[in-house]
């Protein structure tokens, strides 16, 4: 198979020879400096891992103590996510991970979702989406001008892994012209598709961002992740960063080039903190595409719709305490693209700080104290029905 779609995954291996030359040319502490630091603090018992210990610059000596108290590894995260699980209201995760089984629900609750235009592999259970039963049928389709532009993407797979963005058909016949200037061959492409993902593969409009963001982040999608949580009071918005796309890029995830994200804060939507995610030891980034206007305090385009989006979407999810929505914002508003159940590192590494900091402590503590109180009662229910 020629590797049509796996870019973004060789992107997102670790490549340690890397790493370490780049620690060294930013002036940072020597390969045998490094390994040292290494065993004190990756096999200390910390539960920090090597790719962890480079993308938070771990080996900083001005990196700030409060960090690493604070900081949530990696390995962590399950229990920091499932702590706020409720059973009894139903834990679903193998629907929130479907993206097309996600898409249903938000299109039957109302709420403004991408749409599926066609999907591969097993039949859809939305009426209005194609079905597409094999790699002809996929060849078939994509060469038809009329369905293109369209975005491609794995229904089960995450961080945007065999996603692709096709622009329209090249000037060669039977070649497919992509977002990043690469053209492919359509029956490869398709091939691909079914043989990798199995499972489903599912094509989308090609959404772009609000034309003031687009001007700050190129013509790949920019998505927001809005993480909320479940209290006694109700769902609340949690963090949201700007996931903005490597400059060549046809999606927001693994990349050769830079990557940078930004924090967002929640009651204004303005980027409050941008920084690169695989150089930790540098400045905090003020501009993107344009050189005179900063992206940093940059508002994002239908915020409040964004916010109220996510929230009601949570709703639909009553069991879950914690979701990680990723949402598109467009010139014709926010659109919900997927929900994440076990949201990770997507903030400490847009705020540069631990999660477990005092300022995001408190709304963590109101949703465990709700996901505990449910499942005691839960609880004393079952012990009571058994007599």
């Amino acid at each position: 198979m020629a590797g049509y779609l796996s870019e973004t995954k060789d992107a997102g291996k670790f490549d340690i020879l890397q790493r370490v030359n780049l620690v060294v040319s930013h002036g940072g502490p020597g390969p045998w400096r490094q390994a040292l630091s290494l065993a004190f603090v990756v096999f200390g018992g910390s539960g920090i891992t090597l790719d962890e210990y480079y993308s938070f610059g771990m080996w900083r000596k001005d990196l700030d103590r409060r960090f690493r108290k604070e900081f949530l590894p990696h390995a962590q995260f399950p229990l920091y996510n499932g702590a706020l699980e409720m059973p009894s209201l139903g834990v679903v995760h193998d629907t929130v991970n479907d993206k097309l089984a996600t898409e249903r629900l938000l299109v039957e609750a109302g709420l403004p979702a991408v749409r599926t235009l066609a999907a591969a592999g097993p039949k859809p259970e939305l009426a209005d989406v194609l079905h597409l039963k094999d790699w002809k049928a996929i060849s078939a389709w994509l060469g038809a001008a009329g369905n293109l532009p369209v975005f491609g993407k794995p229904r089960a797979d995450s961080f945007a892994r065999g996603s692709v963005a096709i622009t329209g058909l090249a000037a060669e016949p039977g070649r497919l012209q992509l977002l990043n200037g690469r053209t492919v061959p359509v029956d490869g492409l398709a091939s691909e598709m079914m043989v990798d993902y199995p499972e489903g593969y599912l094509f989308q409009p090609f959404h772009k961002c609000h034309a003031d963001l687009r001007h700050h982040v190129g013509e790949a999608m920019a998505s927001i992740r809005i993480v909320t949580l479940r209290t006694a009071t109700g769902v609340e918005p949690f963090y949201a960063v700007l996931r903005i796309p490597a400059k060549k890029a046809m999606h927001d995830g693994d990349a050769f080039g830079r990557r940078v994200w930004g924090l967002i804060d929640l009651d204004s939507g303005r980027v409050v903190k941008l920084r690169d995610l695989r150089d930790p030891s540098t400045p905090d980034v003020t501009h993107w595409l344009d050189p005179k206007e900063p992206l940093l305090g940059f508002r994002m385009p239908h915020w409040a719709e964004a916010i109220r989006a996510c929230t009601a979407a949570h709703d639909i999810f009553p069991g879950h305490g914690i979701i990680g929505w990723d949402v598109f914002l467009t010139d014709d508003g926010a659109l919900i693209n997927e929900a994440n159940a076990r949201p990770g590192h997507v903030y400490q590494a847009a705020a540069a700080r631990g999660l477990r900091n005092p300022d995001m402590e408190p709304a963590y503590a109101r949703a465990l104290a709700h996901a505990r109180a449910v499942n005691a009662a839960a609880e004393a229910g079952r012990i009571r029905l058994g007599g």
